[in-house]
């Protein structure tokens, strides 16, 4: 498989500044001098992506902040690592969309950023360039910080499983069609979501709408995984931590749903778990 595309915006003597639609598309192409920025949520678990890749310094999407200020809350876990990092304001760029990022504001940055010239309100672009005036950086594992790549079983019936996975890297894992399972994932239903599930033929999946974004581009696989036939459904970035399966499954309210969702029962207001089981 070919590796999942990346683009350099900008490159001199000091590194390059690269986006992507998601944060988990960055590899070993990137080195310590470059910034990257993607239409991923700002949680911990995208920026400890940065972290272990090695990047200078990581810029991503606000994702409506949200319960707990989850989704941004990789940025105080990049301070503890001496990387700066930035999440663009919520409504200024599309989720799952690296190049709106990067034409995107700031509306968040970590204080190792702001040291470097980062301010609020900034150009996405102009912060990346001040990013490149921090140190070069070596890969860096953020331990309990980082992220998990384990299926958690939540429920399991005759019709079918409940499972639950953090990001697009375990969906990827997964080499064979599950079409009697549902997942609910800790991520945005940006665009990326569709592209890794519809090739599983999934019963339903439910995710976070990361507070909708410029365009509602936070739900906007909801429509492909109908036209796919996949029940699927978000819930409010307000009520459950968009990076935590755990608080999306314990926590999380639907907020939006598609037709195929829909004609299985599941409506707004509803749990996650009331959702999910009518998926299945």
């Amino acid at each position: 498989m070919s590796p999942d595309p990346i683009t350099v915006a900008h490159e001199d003597e000091r590194g390059r500044i690269y986006f992507a639609d998601s944060m988990t598309y960055f590899d070993d192409r990137v080195t310590g001098r470059d910034v990257i920025m993607s239409g991923s949520y700002a949680a911990g678990p995208t920026l400890s992506w940065a972290l272990k890749v090695g990047a200078k310094a990581g810029i991503a999407h606000a994702a409506g902040v949200g319960k707990d200020d989850a989704g941004i809350s990789g940025l105080a876990l990049a301070d503890r690592f001496g990387m700066p990092a930035a999440a663009c304001e919520t409504m200024s760029a599309r989720l799952a969309d690296g190049e709106s990022v990067h034409a995107g504001k700031i509306g968040h940055a970590n204080e190792t950023a702001r040291k470097l010239g980062v301010e609020i309100g900034q150009l996405i672009a102009e912060a990346a360039l001040k990013m490149l005036d921090g140190p070069v950086r070596e890969p860096t594992d953020p331990g309990s910080g980082g992220v998990s790549n384990e299926i958690l079983t939540l429920e399991e019936t005759a019709s079918g499983g409940i499972y639950a996975s953090w990001g697009i890297p375990v969906l990827r894992s997964i080499k064979e069609p599950r079409p009697n399972d549902v997942f609910v994932q800790a991520s945005h239903c940006g665009a990326t979501l569709a592209k890794f599930v519809i090739p599983l033929k999934l019963k339903g999946v439910l995710a976070n709408d990361a507070g909708l974004g410029k365009d509602n581009s936070g739900i906007s696989s909801l429509g492909p995984l109908a036209e796919a036939g996949i029940a699927a459904a978000v819930v409010g970035a307000m009520s459950a931590r968009i990076g935590d399966v755990m608080s999306t499954w314990n926590d999380g309210v639907i907020s939006v749903v598609n037709a195929v969702a829909e004609a299985r029962g599941v409506r707004t207001g509803m749990t996650t778990a009331e959702a999910a089981r009518k998926m299945l």
